[in-house]
């Protein structure tokens, strides 16, 4: 409490303890919570609601956890009637608004297959009924109709590639922007002395580390570390060579150092 009124004082930001609850690990003891939250003035204790859309508490099976995501979705469906508009309406509909709602969430957790699966085949529900909540025949598979128009679809979002996008999106800010706060917090907890594209396993990830994890090998395809004096470039494990894609050095023979950096192979007088 100390601390967060010094906070308060320094930045004019104030935390309202009215709209604040506590959310307590599994492995809290019942009298340690109680006194945690005597401390600091009786708070209620979170875990069953939701913020900011997300709940709060991410554990348990994710099926059911993102389960309102497809409720969600169908909710909007329900409300339009699908008899009275075209087939650009509804790709209209579905661009701008279906494929939109799962978005925020997304953007930080990785769904099960299950749940967009489950999205997808809601979607494709609207797009061929003719007739809600009648299913209408679907003509052809949803990949491709997620094809682009070029290739002869209709350009809908793969709900599962979509998703990885976004959660590369993260790892690559992780990349760029690694002062910012939430870089420096991973990096304590989860990559102190090396890149977030570099670690491998780690013990009791949380899911928000293991959804952006998962997005390490779709963004390794398409970038390529720019050497400069080349002494955070491992020749055999970065992909620094510029072809297409990149890649490292490819040994010959069997590697002796194999944490070899680029500047070992520079000319330090002639760069």
């Amino acid at each position: 409490m100390k601390v967060v009124r010094k906070y308060g004082k320094a930045s004019g930001q104030c935390i309202n303890f009215e709209k604040s609850s506590l959310l307590f690990g599994k492995r809290i003891a019942v009298n340690d919570r109680q006194q945690i939250k005597d401390t600091l003035g009786n708070q209620s204790e979170a875990g069953i609601g939701k913020y900011m859309g997300i709940p709060e508490d991410i554990s348990g099976s994710k099926c059911r956890l993102f389960a309102f995501l497809k409720e969600k979705l169908l909710h909007r469906v329900n409300g339009w009637t699908g008899r009275w508009l075209s087939k650009g309406g509804k790709e209209v509909l579905i661009k701008s608004i279906l494929l939109a709602l799962p978005t925020y969430v997304m953007s930080s957790f990785l769904l099960p297959l299950e749940i967009c699966e489950n999205l997808a085949s809601a979607i494709a529900q609207f797009w061929w009924s003719s007739n809600p909540p009648k299913r209408g025949i679907h003509w052809a598979k949803w990949e491709k109709m997620c094809a682009p128009r070029e290739e002869g679809g209709v350009g809908f979002r793969m709900i599962h590639e979509f998703n990885l996008t976004l959660l590369a999106k993260q790892l690559w800010r992780l990349v760029q922007y690694p002062d910012s706060l939430v870089a420096r917090v991973l990096k304590g907890k989860y990559y102190c002395l090396s890149s977030p594209l570099r670690i491998a396993a780690v013990d009791n990830p949380s899911y928000v580390w293991t959804s952006i994890s998962a997005a390490k090998k779709l963004l390794l395809l398409d970038i390529r570390s720019k050497v400069h004096s080349g002494y955070e470039i491992n020749v055999w494990q970065d992909p620094w060579i510029p072809s297409t894609p990149a890649r490292p050095a490819r040994p010959r023979v069997r590697v002796v150092n194999p944490k070899m950096l680029v500047s070992s192979l520079m000319n330090s007088e002639q760069k």
